[in-house]
């Protein structure tokens, strides 16, 4: 859908400019259709640039318009054909009618969710300074994990007991994990880490094996891979979109104890 809005804007833009401009020059008349100065200027940005040197002439010009013409022309006798009357016609610009107004409502939530979020990022979600350094002091770690994630604690439990026996956890991850192709996570500070697995995960020490925590995801079994000290002003960016987000969060909350939700679809519940 994003991707369909991105490519429809422009030309509702370009659409929009040549209907506003009451005053355009009209270039040549094709019955009662006309070909003015923006919509020739408009047509030519539609042209390869190595074409741009020739259009600028005056026989390129003329040969540019002639173009045009032949178009307007095909478009009239397009109007008064069949092909104009046909419900197959009818149903296609009903279907394109249809498309743009669920793109134009897309892009006007779009503008405005994000335009209240940077309102929200001058006041309630406002993350200072102070607050930086005082998440920094807390908790300063970069933490890098292992995990092992199965669909049942029967079989989270008789995994745990092979790895603490002594086998290697990332072969094993990759023999019996349902996310064979994560077993290594991505490096995490504190507040980036899933919430059921966070306080365990940066309490462990390098290499050591924990485990069987259950989340919607399954039961997982961790081993911490690696712990680093984070860059004081590297990490600041990092640590404040971790705060934001926090407080974003809490804020979507407090909302949402005023709004009623309702899951009704058993499936997703």
């Amino acid at each position: 859908m994003r991707k369909n809005l991105l490519l429809v804007l422009p030309f509702l833009a370009c659409l929009a400019a040549a209907c506003s401009k009451n005053n355009d020059k009209v270039i040549a008349k094709v019955g009662p259709e006309k070909i003015t100065e923006s919509y020739l200027k408009q047509k030519l940005e539609e042209i390869a640039p190595n074409a741009q040197s020739y259009l600028a002439t005056k026989p390129g010009k003329k040969q540019f318009l002639d173009v045009l013409i032949n178009e307007k022309l095909m478009l009239l006798a397009a109007k008064k054909s069949d092909a104009a009357r046909s419900v197959d016609y009818k149903k296609r610009v009903t279907l394109m009618e249809t498309e743009l107004k669920e793109k134009l409502q897309y892009y006007k939530d779009y503008v405005l969710a994000k335009m209240w979020v940077e309102t929200l990022r001058e006041g309630p979600i406002k993350v200072t300074p102070a607050e930086i350094d005082d998440y920094y002091a807390k908790y300063p770690y970069e933490i890098t994990m292992e995990h092992i994630i199965l669909p049942t604690y029967e079989e989270a439990e008789a995994v745990i007991k092979k790895v603490k026996s002594g086998a290697d956890f990332s072969k094993t991850a990759r023999e019996k994990s349902m996310d064979k192709d994560n077993v290594r996570l991505p490096p995490v500070i504190y507040g980036e880490f899933m919430p059921e697995l966070e306080e365990m995960a940066f309490k462990m020490r390098p290499g050591e094996v924990q485990g069987i925590v259950k989340t919607t995801l399954g039961y997982h079994i961790l081993k911490k891979a690696a712990q680093t000290k984070l860059d004081p002003s590297s990490s600041k960016e990092r640590i404040r979109r971790v705060l934001e987000k926090k407080k974003f969060d809490a804020y979507l909350a407090k909302f949402q104890a005023k709004v009623k939700v309702e899951v009704l679809n058993e499936d997703y519940k």
